[in-house]
C-alpha cells in the first residue's frame, strides 16, 4: 500500500479570559501533555516524521504519514487536544511528482496554445 504524507497543523483556539493558574494546570494535565504523550508515541511508530510542537506556543505543526484519508483523520482526532485546536490537513506529495505534474500541463497548455494559433492563422 503506498503512503502519503500530510501537513498537519493545529493551532490552540484563541482562549477568551487569563486561566487561573489552577485552568492551566488542568489543561496542561487533561490535552497538553497526553497530546504531547501520543505524538511522542506517533514519532516511535513512524508515523510523525517530521516537526513537532512550537516552541512557547500552544500549536502543533507535523508531517504525519499515513495509508489514507480516513487513517488520517483517525489519528488527528484522537489526539486529546484536537476539539480545542484549529486544525488544516495539507496532503503532500514528492517534489519529482510535481515536477511531472506541471511538466505535463505545460505541454497541454503548448498544445492548446499551437492549437490556438494555427486556427486563427487559418
Amino acid at each position: 500500500m503506498t503512503t502519503t504524507d500530510y501537513l498537519v497543523e493545529m493551532k490552540a483556539r484563541p482562549i477568551t479570559n487569563v486561566l487561573s493558574p489552577s485552568e492551566a494546570v488542568a489543561l496542561s494535565e487533561r490535552y497538553v501533555l497526553p497530546t504531547l504523550e501520543a505524538c511522542d508515541r506517533l514519532v516511535q511508530e513512524g508515523r510523525i516524521v517530521a516537526g513537532g510542537p512550537a516552541v512557547a506556543g500552544m500549536s502543533f505543526t507535523f508531517v504525519l504519514r499515513a495509508d489514507s484519508p480516513a487513517q488520517v483523520e483517525e489519528v488527528v482526532t484522537a489526539l486529546p487536544i484536537w476539539a480545542r485546536t484549529e486544525t488544516t490537513i495539507v496532503p503532500l506529495t514528492s517534489f519529482a511528482g510535481r515536477a511531472h505534474a506541471v511538466r505535463a500541463r505545460v505541454e497541454r497548455l503548448r498544445n492548446a496554445a499551437a492549437s490556438l494559433a494555427t486556427s486563427v492563422n487559418n
